[in-house]
């Protein structure tokens, strides 16, 4: 019985072509989703804020935004955050915003 090509319907794979479809692929398109998401955001919410914001993260619909003072946490969190996820989710080739997470950032960014 011959043995099927590498990759072949059942047959065996190479453990790179694997990893890179499991780690590789996702971590760019993770990496490529969040880029999308930075210029999204300083375009909703404008130059001067997003020279004091950033998002940090976009997972399943939560995007976390980091703030560099507590003034600035209140005001997006409390205030915004509504009109802020409507606003991301009205833009073209929306991102899949539903929630938006404020978060200090710890280094004072």
């Amino acid at each position: 019985m011959r043995r099927p090509w590498p990759g072949a319907a059942g047959g065996p794979e190479r453990l790179g072509d694997v990893l890179a479809r499991a780690v590789v692929r996702p971590a760019r398109r993770s990496r490529a989703l969040l880029a999308r998401a930075e210029r999204k955001w300083a375009a909703v919410i404008g130059a001067e804020l997003s020279a004091h914001s950033r998002p940090r993260s976009l997972r399943r619909g939560l995007l976390t935004v980091e703030v560099d003072s507590s003034a600035l946490l209140a005001e997006l969190g409390g205030y915004r955050r509504r009109e802020l996820t409507h606003r991301l989710a009205a833009e073209p080739e929306p991102l899949g915003v539903r929630e938006i997470r404020f978060v200090l950032a710890e280094d004072g960014k």
